[in-house]
């Protein structure tokens, strides 16, 4: 007999499930709250454990500098113009998709061939961007830019033979150079005098909007 009032007695999840429900019914938007919150727990949990470095970049005297910290320090000295900078990248590439002008891999890469020539070979490049704090992908990024940039602004930049006879007289180490490699230069100079003026013009025509 004692037997049959010890099952009786067991817990029973099927007396409480209309009380659930009808819990559940009532009060619908406190649980879901409650639900989310409870994944949102889980889930920062989780990326607090593996992925330590989204939080905290380093551990001083078992202090830790939070990568808020470091952000909002590195926005205090280099945010605007870092932002500028990428304002103006964004410019640059939207007007070449504009004017659907591309840049291959190729050119990017002779190029770089060209400056690792001008600096004395591959390892005074590589000093150079160690010294720099740059990485080599991080140049063939620049480079593609100048090259639309050159290739939206020279089409309308004309290097006359006078000007190419004005530049090696005021330039002597220009005079080992041949014509073609002058007509370069100077049209990358050219261009490099127009670039600030056309990118002001860009700024100004487009819908920039900054939230830091």
């Amino acid at each position: 007999m004692a037997r049959r009032t010890g099952l009786k007695n067991r817990f029973q999840p099927r007396k409480f499930l209309p009380a659930l429900k009808k819990s559940w019914e009532k009060n619908r938007s406190r649980y879901v709250v409650a639900i989310i919150i409870i994944v949102a727990a889980a889930l920062l949990t989780s990326l607090v454990v593996w992925r330590k470095s989204w939080f905290v970049v380093a551990m001083v005297n078992n202090r830790p500098v939070t990568s808020i910290e470091l952000y909002q320090r590195l926005n205090q000295r280099y945010g605007k113009s870092t932002l500028d900078g990428l304002i103006e990248e964004k410019l640059i590439y939207q007007e070449a998709a504009k004017q659907e002008v591309a840049v291959s891999t190729k050119e990017i890469d002779d190029r770089l061939a060209e400056i690792e020539k001008q600096l004395g070979g591959k390892e005074a490049l590589d000093y150079a961007l160690k010294s720099q704090g740059y990485t080599l992908e991080q140049v063939k990024d620049q480079i593609k830019t100048q090259l639309i940039v050159e290739k939206i602004l020279g089409k309308d930049i004309k290097v006359s033979d006078a000007d190419v006879e004005s530049y090696i007289k005021d330039n002597p180490a220009a005079k080992d150079l041949s014509k073609d490699e002058v007509r370069t230069q100077i049209l990358r100079q050219k261009v490099n005098e127009k670039a600030s003026s056309w990118l002001d013009d860009l700024k100004k025509k487009a819908k920039i909007v900054k939230f830091i």
